[in-house]
């Protein structure tokens, strides 16, 4: 858990926070030592010289947390993920059925964190067109990961179905840096990047994203929707 934004803090919430043992001393907590990671949120906590508790203000320690999500239809898979947005919980296995929705854990992204992914968005043929199949979301606050940063459309055909594959940076701040479309596949025009608010996303501080991903409405031959890194990104360090 992060410690306090503003107010008091004592040195043992450092040490409930990062370890430590006690009498403790403000030099066991520099940035980069060996209880304070350095990363993205950690970024106020001086790594020399002079310290105070008022550096640590919403600093936090890490912990490994499972962030995987994805949906699919008559792919021989369930989806998983979580079944509502701003969440932290650990994921788990959701009935892939037709409008099926699968929430992202949300995650911190920066130095420390995850700074590079990739996915890939896929949609068969013989399937519904349908609005909002992935969006990506982000936010400021782990409880509050609730603005569209990016959203995908997949269209309808009833030959060919296809992919696009897309590479996400982000900052050492957390910050999102950039969405590229890297790969297309078969009849790739049936996926459309509807929303970008990367730039605005950017400017607004978010360090928190997650993806929602939700199956078609109907179905005939089996795709899964999302995949990438976060099908396997099964323990990543994150904030505690």
């Amino acid at each position: 858990m992060a410690l306090p934004s503003s107010g008091q803090i004592s040195i043992s919430q450092l040490r409930t926070t990062f370890g430590g043992s006690a009498p403790d001393g403000l030099a066991e907590y520099y940035r980069g030592g060996s209880n304070v990671s350095n990363n993205a949120i950690n970024t106020s906590v001086p790594q020399s010289g002079a310290v105070s508790l008022s550096d640590f203000y919403s600093s936090a320690g890490t912990t490994s947390r499972d962030i995987r999500v994805w949906m699919s239809y008559l792919f021989n898979e369930n989806g998983f993920g979580v079944t509502s947005q701003s969440s932290t919980a650990s994921p788990s296995s959701i009935s892939a059925v037709q409008n099926a929705v699968a929430w992202q854990p949300v995650f911190h992204a920066g130095t420390g964190f995850i700074t590079s992914a990739s996915i890939t968005i896929s949609q068969n043929e013989d399937t519904s067109a349908y609005n909002n199949n992935v969006i990506l979301y982000g936010g400021t606050s782990s409880s509050a990961v609730n603005n569209v940063v990016a959203a995908w459309n997949a269209g309808s055909s009833g030959s060919t179905g296809g992919a696009r594959g897309y590479s996400i940076s982000w900052n050492a701040d957390g910050t999102i840096n950039s969405i590229t479309n890297t790969s297309n596949t078969y009849n790739y025009g049936i996926i459309v990047w509807a929303t970008n608010n990367v730039s605005a996303a950017n400017s607004a501080g978010y360090k928190w994203f997650g993806f929602k991903v939700t199956n078609p409405p109907s179905y005939g031959k089996g795709s899964r929707v999302l995949g990438g890194t976060f099908y396997s990104s099964s323990s990543i360090t994150q904030p505690s």
